[in-house]
């Protein structure tokens, strides 16, 4: 098997980089079934509580290879189907769907399904020279991973329409403006601001963040009534919890809380 997906854990953090630096990051189904298999490990793993994802070398993901995406206009519909839904969609629809908090460390260009990649992670930090890119157009088809969704409810309406019907680029200090990222450093500085943040979540309860990541996500797709049902039910398991115990006595005690 290749290495093109690198995974490992450390200090709590899963950690996923892509490892093609020689096609700028660029996916194949091969890389992708790797990448899909390394975040269904993290969200498994106890010992994990965060998952960064990143790019080795200048880009975070350049999207599809471009030999793979000449082949791919030789298949049939289905297997465009079973290829794109199987590997693209399925990387991004199950890196949005994970329980643990999840974090793309954009250390360059994040184009097509990267950037796909990246909007689907619960927060970017990104480097002031890397940007966001939907240039789908440009090639005649639509971002069909998730971006379509999730974009406009980071940035509005207008500024993803401009972003996907012009191919137009968003780099670091507009994507934070805008709300794309949750933070923009310089380059030699973007490792030590990833762990930053995921080191503080590493400390957080475990199921209460679950539980938080679910609400807001169903939050987006449903209505009030229905999820004032789900978060009652929700705190009630919660407050049972070994987590809530902890916070609860910490704050008695007049400490910080450690949970497992």
């Amino acid at each position: 098997m290749s290495n093109d997906i690198l995974s490992r854990v450390e200090n709590r953090v899963g950690y996923i980089n892509i490892n093609r630096p020689e096609h700028r990051n660029a996916m194949v189904p091969e890389a992708l079934v790797q990448f899909i298999a390394a975040i269904k490990a993290h969200d498994k793993n106890p010992e994990v509580k965060v998952i960064v994802v990143g790019g080795v070398g200048k880009s975070f993901c350049s999207g599809g290879d471009l030999n793979f995406l000449q082949h791919v206009r030789n298949m049939s519909p289905a297997e465009v189907r079973t290829v794109v839904y199987e590997g693209f969609v399925g990387a991004c629809a199950i890196l949005r769907g994970v329980n643990k908090p999840t974090i793309a460390a954009v250390n360059g260009p994040a184009v097509g399904a990267g950037c796909e990649i990246a909007v689907s992670c619960d927060f970017r930090i990104v480097s002031r020279t890397a940007f966001f890119s939907e240039p789908w157009i440009e090639l005649g088809t639509a971002p069909v991973l998730g971006g379509m969704f999730i974009i406009p409810r980071l940035i509005g309406l207008e500024r993803a329409t401009n972003m996907m019907l012009r191919a137009t680029k968003i780099y670091g200090e507009e994507a934070k403006a805008i709300g794309l990222a949750s933070e923009v450093v310089d380059q030699d500085a973007l490792d030590d601001m990833v762990k930053t943040y995921a080191l503080d979540m590493a400390k957080r309860p475990s199921e209460t963040m679950s539980v938080i990541k679910q609400g807001l996500r169903r939050g987006l797709e449903s209505t009030y009534a229905a999820e004032m049902d789900f978060n009652l039910y929700a705190q009630a398991m919660l407050i049972k919890g070994k987590a809530h115990e902890e916070g609860v006595r910490a704050l008695l005690e007049k400490r910080a809380p450690v949970f497992d």
